[in-house]
């Protein structure tokens, strides 16, 4: 029963995760610019910004709040999530201002929601947080895609999909559990946090700067993504398998040298973005064993960094090249194996 549960939950949750992003993206840069008569790199570059800081940011403190909840609340947060968004994309045409933190917060809400019952759910495993997390790069990918088509549909369309997703997080059920949220964590346990925060940063500015000039081609950048999507779905699996320090040392050590490569092979940089992502799903459980009380406070810290990594980028400083791109990976593998010692690479096996 528990392992039919924890299949059930990790499918919804993966599932909604796309169509959330999906609608946040497209509401984002579509709906969103297009009500403000903007266009272009730099109006695109300037929602984004806004909607990753306010979304990614917030996490940590919705996170904190779903752990004083307790998981008899998650299922509802889910639920309103999913009305935010559904509210942000309605209103994008008229009120656009008013939109971005909707769907902003809204995101904020589902991430920290669902991502704490799978975290509740896995009991320590990898694999099925992997699962979860991967689908949401695959949601933006489309989003993006979607934003220029002018497809006047596109509101009815993902107000279903989301009033779908609502369907499937209720059938879910609520996790069983009373609230019990509290963390203390010793001067190795801090250590671990924040050599932990520090890999998911670096490795959030590597994936934003991974501009390998092939990704031009529209085919090529479908199988980019492809690949970033099985990397982290494959790499809590991994983790769970053969444990999460040997798991690390394949990813990002495996990863170095082919980015190298990867301006001049597909091949190469396709296998570095595949091998290069298992290791979220690693930072993530680790943080969770660490924090096994706040689970929601741990996922929190990881988007939080996910967000601090990435404004650099966003912002303009982008040092992309394959040296670069391989120091990134071997500095974040020193990182995460430190982490991994200090926190006694908890979780997987």
């Amino acid at each position: 029963m528990g392992r039919s549960r924890l299949a059930r939950v990790t499918s919804a949750y993966a599932l909604c995760h796309f169509v959330v992003d999906l609608a946040c993206i497209t509401c984002v840069l579509g709906l969103v610019t297009s009500a403000l008569s903007l266009a272009g790199a730099a109006a695109h570059g300037l929602a984004i910004v806004a909607y990753d800081m306010v979304a990614f940011c917030l996490q940590l403190p919705v996170g904190a709040a779903l752990d004083v909840a307790g998981p008899a609340r998650w299922r509802g947060a889910a639920l309103l999530s999913f009305a935010l968004v559904a509210a942000g994309v309605v209103v994008a045409g008229t009120v656009p201002v008013v939109a971005v933190p909707l769907v902003a917060l809204g995101n904020a809400l589902f991430h920290c929601a669902g991502g704490e019952e799978v975290l509740l759910e896995s009991n320590g495993s990898a694999g099925p947080s992997g699962a979860f997390i991967s689908t949401g790069a695959a949601g933006v990918f489309v989003g993006g895609l979607a934003t220029f088509q002018g497809w006047t549909l596109v509101v009815p369309v993902l107000v279903g999909l989301l009033g779908l997703c609502a369907v499937l997080v209720w059938r879910c059920g609520c996790s069983k559990g009373e609230p019990t949220f509290g963390w203390s964590l010793d001067a190795r346990g801090r250590c671990a946090v924040a050599l932990l925060a520090a890999t998911v940063a670096l490795r959030s500015y590597a994936g934003m700067v991974m501009a390998f000039p092939w990704k031009a081609q529209a085919g090529l950048a479908l199988v980019a993504i492809l690949a970033v999507v099985a990397g982290k779905a494959a790499g809590g699996f991994a983790s769970d398998r053969v444990g999460p320090r040997v798991a690390s040392v394949i990813s990002l050590g495996g990863a170095a040298p082919l980015f190298l490569l990867s301006w001049e092979s597909v091949a190469a940089g396709l296998a570095a973005t595949l091998l290069f992502n298992f290791t979220m799903a690693i930072t993530l459980s680790q943080l969770a064993g660490l924090m096994p009380q706040a689970r929601g406070t741990a996922f929190g810290i990881a988007s939080f960094s996910l967000a601090i990594g990435a404004l650099p980028a966003l912002l303009g400083v982008r040092a992309a090249s394959p040296g670069v791109l391989c120091a990134l990976s071997l500095a974040s593998l020193a990182l995460l194996l430190g982490g991994l010692w200090a926190a006694g690479e908890r979780g997987g096996s």
